[in-house]
């Protein structure tokens, strides 16, 4: 045992120190790439099983579209909600292209495209198989006419601009004088407050009496009301506050529209805090 024991000594002696103590160390050493190749291999053999699958669905894809678009192609359009607007009118916003599928039409994009129109305010658009799309509108309504000397503009209640009109058009609204129409269109936000405060105050007119208002806005620091004989100033604001004050004396002062006795044309001038001035006109 000690002759083997020392030559076993000697052996680790003579060995050179960059020598691997172990066999097994140098082996464990390429179990690493090995996996690695593996992985590598088995990676490779799923893109490319996946790309078989993606090319086969592609040729049946191609093979099936025309069956799909015939199954999906729009051929029938509802509309809901129209009163202004000719169906006409819609279909052209909508802009379907020749074929349109209910796979390629977007709703939010058709909706989108809709709210473009001037007259309309909301829009939705539903796909409904097999054929149909689905289109509920809600449209603007228009209250006033903003008017000048040769043209007029027909507004909401928003005083967004609905539609240009000939300066006889729309008698059956309210008139709006004294404000640039072109600022408005430009979307001037002055003047489209001052189009905003009179349609506000052609709404408390409107509640109160039968004829429609005519409000003069020329000077935005007295907005001037005309309306059955009767002339209002209201200065530049608070018209709610001002418009009680005038109702709860209306009756006393005899100058309501609906007397027979309020004849003459009179003014009744609001402008100062807490009075009612009411003045017969000339």
């Amino acid at each position: 045992m000690k002759q083997w024991r020392g030559a076993k000594q000697r052996a680790r002696a003579s060995r050179p120190m960059w020598a691997p103590r172990r066999a097994g160390r140098t082996a464990s050493r390429w179990r690493l790439p090995a996996k690695l190749g593996k992985w590598i291999g088995w990676a490779c053999l799923g893109v490319l099983v996946a790309g078989a699958i993606g090319w086969g669905g592609l040729q049946a894809y191609r093979q099936a579209q025309p069956i799909l678009h015939d199954w999906l192609e729009v051929r029938d359009v509802t509309i809901a909600g129209i009163q202004h607007l000719s169906r006409e009118e819609v279909l052209e916003r909508l802009g379907l292209s020749q074929g349109e599928t209910l796979w390629s039409a977007q709703p939010s994009v058709l909706s989108e495209r809709l709210m473009t129109h001037p007259w309309i305010k909301q829009a939705s658009v539903t796909r409904s198989l097999p054929h149909r799309l689905i289109v509920s509108l809600v449209e603007r309504q228009p209250v006033v006419m903003l008017k000048s000397s040769s043209s007029a503009l027909l507004l909401d209640k928003e005083g967004q601009v609905l539609t240009p009109l000939s300066a006889l058009e729309g008698a059956e609204f309210p008139i709006l004088i004294g404000v640039d129409q072109d600022h408005v269109m430009q979307g001037d936000d002055r003047a489209r407050q001052l189009v905003r405060n009179g349609i506000r105050l052609a709404g408390l007119l409107g509640d109160e009496f039968d004829g429609l208002p005519e409000i003069d806005l020329g000077n935005p620091e007295n907005a001037v009301a005309y309306v059955q004989g009767l002339r209002f100033q209201f200065g530049p604001a608070s018209f709610e506050e001002k418009w009680e004050r005038y109702r709860k004396i209306d009756r006393t002062l005899h100058v309501s529209v609906g007397d027979e006795q309020a004849s003459p044309k009179h003014e009744i001038d609001l402008r100062y805090p807490g009075k009612v001035i009411v003045r017969e006109r000339g």
